[in-house]
């Protein structure tokens, strides 16, 4: 919520889903405006705000044991090669859990991941008014430019370095 909280701050339109394993998945729309770099760089700094503000929780430290059952902050996931599990993906579980788009007031004490699996997940979407929650990933165009300045600032008050 704090990653949304910042983008939203910033401009930046964002958008969750659950991997369909243990954890959440965020994206920001890039709308075909960066390079690869600099969507890197910009996840970075994300990353790097939300962990400066909620130190006590949350950890952008690679090696599992370094985690301290921390929140894993993974802005390195925007890699060459990197895998990303795709909305309505079936995860190779046994349950048949299913990587599900959500509207950010569903990501609350009462989420629980393992409820969206093969069996569940086309009457959910059925369900939901306005259709998929997600579809915004494809079709935004945020402003970079102003997002950056606002980044920047809020960088330089925290006094953390990317």
């Amino acid at each position: 919520k704090t990653l949304r909280a910042l983008c939203e701050e910033i401009g930046l339109p964002s958008y969750v889903k659950t991997s369909g394993s243990t954890g959440l998945h965020v994206l920001v729309p890039l709308g075909a405006q960066l390079t690869y770099e600099q969507s890197r760089m910009i996840g970075h700094l994300l990353a790097r705000v939300v962990c400066a503000e909620l130190p006590e929780i949350s950890t952008v430290a690679r090696v599992i044991r370094e985690r301290e059952g921390k929140i894993y902050i993974d802005y390195l996931q925007n890699a060459h090669g990197q895998l990303l599990v795709a909305p309505f993906c079936v995860r190779p579980v046994p349950e048949a859990a299913v990587s599900m788009p959500l509207r950010w007031s569903e990501v609350n004490s009462k989420l629980d991941i393992r409820k969206h699996t093969i069996g569940t997940a086309l009457k959910r979407m059925e369900r939901l008014k306005g259709g998929d929650p997600f579809l915004g990933v494809l079709v935004d165009k945020p402003s970079f430019a102003e997002a950056l300045e606002w980044l920047g600032n809020r960088v330089s008050r925290l006094g953390t370095a990317p």
